[in-house]
């Protein structure tokens, strides 16, 4: 009788211990889909893996303001809820047609919400350059190609999602080691080249030069082609950054972008 009870005892302990697991993990993966999505409102986040049946369907792919695939977005549309691939390509079925709110969120990407109107069968919003998503704070784009061995050429570009300035101190190209080709701003006039582009940037010299760029701005570029031998790899584009608390103390974030050097024989390349 008294092992019975200490039996008994155990198996409700075996069971208020895993109701007590079930329980926090129900928390953690609320608490985790909310923080994904920024949706504080609980009933939506779950609401959103429901399905109603329609006849239309979205698809297409998710690009950054620069025309550059974003992967593994969480697109919503309605009540329905799905993550894109590794290139940023997406399909959400069983749509009713109408109006309807297309939102993504994804990574160091701003909150993307737009109105679309969805009809029977396919439909294909466009989603990139300017009616693509904005960063958060900074981003820089970069692509590097070589028509031949002794030269190579590139695209570079700058987003400021914020609505405060941001001053561009440095951006350096440098090859698979991690030495540096150039400068693109002081070595190849880059200053001077951006500057000619928009009547919103703008070349400061004091306390260090730098171009300031304006807020809630992109602007894409290239920069002129580099002699030299440059054997296929990856290459990268460094840039120092700073709001003006940081440029006038002289303190620069530093954001490195990656690209691998690739052969176009009809450069410029548009991606």
């Amino acid at each position: 009788m008294f092992s019975q009870f200490w039996i008994r005892l155990g198996r409700f302990a075996l069971l208020l211990l895993a109701a007590y697991v079930l329980t926090a993990y129900v928390a953690v993966v609320t608490i985790i889909l909310r923080q994904e999505l920024d949706i504080l409102d609980a009933g939506r986040a779950i609401s959103a893996f429901s399905s109603a049946e329609g006849s239309s369907t979205v698809e297409g792919q998710i690009r950054n303001v620069f025309g550059d695939p974003v992967p593994f977005g969480v697109i919503i549309i309605g009540d329905h809820l799905v993550q894109a691939d590794s290139l940023g390509f997406f399909r959400v079925t069983h749509l009713k047609p109408g109006r309807h709110t297309l939102e993504v969120f994804a990574g160091d990407y701003a909150r993307y919400a737009r109105e679309i109107q969805v009809e029977e069968g396919i439909n294909q919003p466009t989603i990139k350059y300017e009616t693509g998503l904005w960063p958060q704070v900074f981003l820089a784009d970069f692509h590097v190609y070589y028509k031949e061995y002794n030269e190579i050429f590139g695209l570079i570009g700058f987003a400021n999602g914020t609505d405060r300035p941001v001053f561009i101190h440095k951006a350096s190209l440098l090859n698979s080691q991690g030495g540096v080709i150039a400068d693109i701003l002081h070595d190849l006039g880059g200053f001077t080249y951006f500057a000619d582009l928009s009547n919103r940037l703008e070349i400061v010299d004091a306390p260090q030069k730098a171009l300031k760029w304006g807020p809630r701005m992109v602007q894409g570029g290239e920069f002129i082609p580099v002699k030299g031998h440059f054997p296929p790899g990856l290459y990268s584009l460094e840039v120092h950054y700073a709001f003006q608390e940081g440029h006038s103390l002289g303190q620069y974030q530093v954001l490195t972008v990656t690209d691998h050097l690739d052969l176009d024989s009809d450069w410029p390349h548009i991606p």
